[in-house]
This record gives C-alpha cells, sequence and structure tokens, in this order.
C-alpha cells in the first residue's frame, strides 16, 4: 500500500513540473510573438531577431499524451484501491468469521463449565446433606447418652438421699427410745432403792417388760424407716426410668427422622444412578433354610402322586421326582435362592423369629415381581415381606419347567 502511495506521489509531482514547463512554454511563445510584432511595426531599418518557430501540433500531441498518462495512472490507482478495498472487506469478513466461531467456542466453553459447577454443587450439597444427617444422628446418640446417664445420676443421688434418710431416722428412733428407757430405767432404779426388798422381782420383771418393748419399738421405727426409703427409692427410679425411656425415645425418633431424611437423600442418588445400571443387584445368603416353605399356587403347584387334585403340599427338598417337568431339587433351590433375596432385605429378622406371613407373588420369566399381596399371617411380618419383595431382585428360573411352577405361588415366609 505504500509502494502505490509513493509511485502517485512521484506521479503527481511529473505532472506538475510538466504542467509548469508547458506554462513557461506558452508564456515564451506568446512573448516572443509580441516582440516579432514590435519590430515589424517600427519598420525595416532595425536588426532581425532569431526566433524558434514551435509546431503547436506537436504542442498539443506532447499535452494529449500528457494527459492520458494521467487518466491511465489515474484508472490504474482507483483499480489499485478497489483492490486494496476488497482485500480489506474479504479480510473483515474472514475476521468476523472467526470472531464467531471463538465466540460459540467460548459461548460451548461456559455452558460446559456451567454444567460442570451444578453438577459439583449437586455433589456437595448432597455431601453436606449427608454429612449433616451423620451430625444429627451423633447429636441424637450423644443427647440419649446423656440423658440417660443424668437420669442415672439423678436416681443414684435420690437413692443415696433416701437411704441416708432412712439411717438417720433408724438412728433418732433408737437413740429417742433409749434415752427414754435410760430415764425409765432412772425411775425404777429410785423408785427400786425406796421400794422394799419384796418388791424387787417385780420391779425387775417390769423392767424387762419394758425394755423388750422399747426393743420391740425401735426395731418396727426402724423397719417402718426402712420400708419409707425403700418406698421413695422405687419411686424415684420408677421417676427416673420413665424419664430415661421418655429420653431415649425423644433421641430415637430424632435419630429415625435423621436416618429417614439421610434415606431419601441416599434413595433420590440410587434412583439416578439405577438409569445406568444394566442389572440389579443379586444377594444370597449362604446356609438360609426353611425361610420358605408350603409352596402353593393353585394351578401351578407340582403334583405329587400321592396327594388330590389341587392340593397346596410344598415341593420336596431333595430328590430327583419330576414336578411339571422340574425336579425336586431345582424347585427346592429355586425356592432358597427367593428366600436369600427376600431375606437380604429384611432389615432385622430377629424380630420376626417364630411368626410367619402367606404371601402370593407373580414373576415373570426374568424373576421380576409383576405383583405381591398378603394371605394372611402376622401383620408386621407381612408388611415388612412386602416391602422386601418389592425391593429385592429375584433371580431368573433356571428353565421354564420351574418358572412355571414359581410364576404364581402363594409362599409361607418364616424367618
Amino acid at each position: 500500500m505504500s509502494k502505490a502511495t509513493e509511485q502517485n506521489d512521484k506521479l503527481k509531482r511529473a505532472i506538475i513540473v510538466s504542467a509548469v514547463l508547458h506554462v513557461i512554454l506558452f508564456a515564451a511563445l506568446i512573448w516572443s510573438s509580441f516582440d516579432e510584432h514590435l519590430d515589424a511595426s517600427g519598420g525595416g531599418g532595425g536588426s532581425s531577431i532569431d526566433a524558434v518557430m514551435v509546431d503547436p501540433g506537436a504542442v498539443v500531441q506532447n499535452y494529449n499524451r500528457q494527459q492520458q498518462q494521467q487518466a491511465s495512472a489515474k484508472r490504474a490507482e482507483e483499480q489499485r484501491e478497489k483492490q486494496a478495498q476488497q482485500q480489506a472487506e474479504e479480510l473483515r469478513e474472514k475476521q468476523a468469521a472467526e470472531q464467531e466461531r471463538l465466540k460459540q467456542l467460548e459461548k460451548e466453553r461456559l455452558q460446559a463449565q456451567e454444567a460442570a459447577k451444578e453438577q459439583a454443587e449437586q455433589q456437595k450439597q448432597a455431601e453436606a446433606a449427608a454429612k449433616k444427617a451423620q451430625e444429627q444422628q451423633k447429636q441424637a446418640e450423644e443427647a440419649a447418652a446423656k440423658a440417660a446417664a443424668d437420669a442415672k445420676a439423678q436416681a443414684d443421688a435420690q437413692a443415696k438421699l433416701a437411704a441416708e434418710a432412712a439411717k438417720k431416722a433408724a438412728a433418732d428412733a433408737q437413740k429417742k427410745a433409749e434415752a427414754e428407757a435410760a430415764k425409765k430405767a432412772a425411775a425404777d432404779a429410785k423408785k427400786k432403792a425406796e421400794a422394799e426388798a419384796a418388791k424387787k422381782a417385780a420391779a425387775d420383771a417390769q423392767k424387762k417388760a419394758e425394755a423388750e418393748a422399747a426393743k420391740k419399738a425401735a426395731q418396727e421405727a426402724e423397719k417402718k424407716a426402712a420400708a419409707d426409703a425403700a418406698k421413695k427409692a422405687a419411686a424415684a427410679e420408677k421417676a427416673a426410668a420413665e424419664k430415661a425411656a421418655a429420653a431415649e425415645k425423644a433421641a430415637a425418633d430424632k435419630k429415625a427422622a435423621a436416618e429417614k431424611a439421610a434415606a431419601d437423600k441416599k434413595a433420590a442418588a440410587e434412583k439416578a444412578a439405577a438409569k445406568k445400571a444394566a442389572a440389579a443387584e443379586k444377594a444370597a445368603a449362604a446356609g438360609v433354610d426353611d425361610l420358605l416353605g408350603d409352596l402353593s399356587s393353585g394351578k401351578n403347584a407340582p403334583k405329587t402322586g400321592g396327594g388330590a387334585k389341587g392340593s397346596n403340599a410344598a415341593p420336596a427338598g431333595s430328590g430327583n421326582t419330576k414336578n411339571n417337568g422340574a425336579s425336586g431339587a431345582e424347585i427346592n433351590d429355586y425356592k432358597n435362592q427367593i428366600a436369600a433375596a427376600i431375606a437380604s432385605r429384611l432389615n432385622d429378622k430377629s424380630l420376626y423369629t417364630g411368626k410367619t406371613c402367606r404371601l402370593h407373588i407373580k414373576l415373570a420369566t426374568d424373576g421380576m415381581v409383576l405383583s405381591v399381596e398378603s394371605e394372611g399371617g402376622d401383620e408386621a411380618l407381612c408388611q415388612a415381606a412386602l416391602v422386601a419383595v418389592n425391593q429385592a431382585k429375584l433371580p431368573k428360573p433356571p428353565s421354564q419347567a420351574v418358572y412355571e411352577v414359581f410364576k404364581d405361588a402363594s409362599l409361607n415366609f418364616k424367618p
């Protein structure tokens, strides 16, 4: 661009110099013609002047050539400027496109950064909620322990006070009885000294009777004081136990609420993670026997050789007898797998020892529970069993024959 400007300046200077020279040339020609005219009018006696004749056509031709050169130079300059403008416009368009691309990339980067930030914030909130639930649980446990310790300390203090009061009452009663006995003895001694010798035996008998009466009174007073102290101690212990039970219940309620909040958070997280999972957990407890018994399923129950049609007899635990194509061993093995899956979802099986609940379960071919209902039994066990069945992932039946037995079956659930 600077080179074109320099060439343009040189061309302009050349045109200016050429124009100045032409002006000087025309001025000289005019001046020369003016001098020649003066000499001619002065007569023939003057001296002659040498003059150079200029061809006007050549001058005009030279002028036209210069004008053409100037026009060509101007057109070249305009062409260069137009090309430069076009290149500048293309450059601006490329820069605008590049800026737009960079802007879109920055927008995508910011969106990805915002998404990562939001995910990190959600993770942080979930961790904070879990930490808060743990802290609340810890506080509840500490509060329960403190309440129990305070109640025990208060009960011990009250029992100690009651024992001391009973001991003091017994001592006071004994002291009083002894003082009265001493006073009585002094009176008797004085009376004895003044009395006749014949009355000595009667006085001794009277003194002995009075001593026994005083001793009995003291014993009864001590017994009564001890009974009162024991009664007060029992009342204090009962009040302390009730207070401790109330404190434990409040702590348990608070702990349950904290656990429920934590469980809700955890369930939400597990629900989100479960969408990506390809298979559910399969839990089986080794050595679980007799959790399910008396399998029956109406039309799907296996038929035994000696039983009546439609009976609800349970499948055999061993042996190779075929039932609708499935052996007793296969049926018993799959029954144990169902038992392990349900048992793994019970919180505390020891709470339901000796109890029974009858469940009616419908299964799909892949082991998924289509429906489950309670047909009777212990209410608490049935409620827990229904929840456990809905949460458990039962294993897939090993064969179509086994599935035909269990697809619509009633089970006696016995933890």
